[in-house]
């Protein structure tokens, strides 16, 4: 395949690809792929709120927050309504499955939209890199609320990159809003980006005199969730049954620990940012970095270590974590490539100036509130920002075979490590 024959359009190497990419993503189906480790067992332990659904729905519904269950009720309610009709558990699952295609068209029309110059086949390529993700596999397979979710974020982006580089139309800007509710009913980790969303669209909606029914649309579609948490007081978010309860040196429990989340989230920052070193060479080697802010980032990262608090029990942690606890049954190598991490995400801020980034990793690191950190809760959702709605100062060079094998790469030998944790 010449570098000549990628750069033109060919729809007929995009069907070839994509059947080669899906018959390795339909595996998963029929291995009953647990490669993230824990899908398996989330959907078992759904099966008994299931149960109740069906038998008692009002009961289950002001009660939810009673079963430690973290997870939003909407998919299980769905879930309920399949296993209700008399559809069989593996149809089921096979129909939930397929769905997560929808997010790989999105992605790459997100991709066209952005790289708009960029030759369609790579970006086709990059777009079905989903299809290796441990994680995207695993919660396909075992219908999860964190990629319904996703799903449909994946939409409401798709909707605020059409809006900022195609056409300002406020009904792309309605739409946006709208998905981004609907993901964030399934998981509501992603309502913090409403924040990024509405901070972009302020100023136009300003100057459309908008504003107002954008300020109203959101209240109309908060209100259900806000009445349910609140109100009605079932506050099922942190009533998981996750190990760990203990408190910092500062008295703070662990759910709140900025300091675990601060260490973790940048380790898993850094491992996302892996099959891009070649391309962010320089900031990888720490170029541009001056002594007076690597003595403040190290005093920071000591401080973060010192209320570090995190446990092998409570599972999750990410790669560094547990690959430190695995290989030295301590955490000194994770702190160190912590601390590693921590410099280099001021870098990448610091070389890429804009707000839009900083205030994008600040909510990254604040969509995490419970006290557990899973990778689900960063992959792909890492790889798809970087792509869409960070701006890293991708060129055009970045598009080519090298860089989108090596992306693929790192995603294989993700799951494969993920087979064998």
């Amino acid at each position: 395949m010449t570098i000549s024959f990628l750069n033109k359009e060919n729809n007929y190497f995009k069907i070839i690809i994509f059947v080669i990419y899906y018959l390795f993503f339909l595996s998963a189906f029929y291995i009953n792929e647990n490669s993230s480790g824990g899908a398996y067992q989330d959907y078992i332990g759904y099966k008994n709120l299931i149960n109740l659904f069906i038998s008692d729905f009002k009961g289950t519904f002001l009660t939810f927050d009673q079963f430690g269950e973290r997870h939003s009720p909407v998919i299980l309610i769905i879930l309920s309504l399949f296993y209700k009709s008399g559809i069989s558990d593996e149809l089921i699952r096979f129909i939930f499955f397929n769905i997560s295609i929808v997010t790989i068209f999105f992605f790459y029309k997100c991709l066209q939209i952005k790289f708009k110059n960029t030759s369609s086949n790579y970006l086709f390529l990059i777009s079905l890199v989903f299809f290796l993700s441990p994680i995207f596999r695993s919660l396909s397979v075992w219908p999860d609320s964190r990629i319904i979710g996703f799903h449909f974020f994946v939409i409401s982006v798709y909707f605020f990159l059409k809006y900022f580089y195609i056409k300002k139309e406020i009904t792309t800007c309605y739409l946006n809003i709208i998905f981004l509710a609907i993901a964030s009913y399934f998981s509501i980790n992603f309502c913090l980006f409403g924040i990024y969303f509405f901070y972009k669209f302020f100023k136009h909606l300003l100057i459309e005199r908008k504003l107002l029914n954008y300020i109203i649309i959101n209240l109309i579609l908060i209100f259900p969730a806000f009445y349910y948490l609140f109100i009605l007081d079932i506050f099922f978010i942190n009533s998981g049954l996750t190990p760990g309860n203990e408190i910092n040196k500062l008295g703070i429990t662990n759910n709140f620990n900025i300091s675990n989340k601060i260490l973790i989230i940048s380790s898993l920052i850094l491992f996302y940012f892996l099959p891009f070193i070649l391309y962010f060479k320089k900031i990888f080697l720490l170029d541009g970095l001056n002594i007076n802010e690597l003595l403040i980032l190290v005093i920071f990262s000591l401080i973060n270590i010192y209320l570090f608090n995190y446990k092998i029990e409570f599972t999750g942690g990410g790669f560094f974590f547990k690959i430190s606890d695995y290989l030295f049954k301590n955490n000194i190598l994770f702190f160190v490539i912590s601390t590693y991490s921590i410099i280099f995400v001021f870098l990448l801020l610091k070389i890429n100036k804009n707000f839009d980034n900083f205030f994008l990793i600040i909510l990254i690191f604040l969509s995490n509130p419970q006290l557990s950190i899973y990778h689900k809760y960063y992959d792909p959702l890492l790889i798809f920002l970087f792509f869409t709605i960070f701006e890293f100062s991708v060129k055009k060079n970045y598009f080519n075979i090298r860089n989108i094998l090596i992306l693929n790469i790192f995603s294989i030998s993700f799951l494969v490590l993920n087979f064998y944790k």
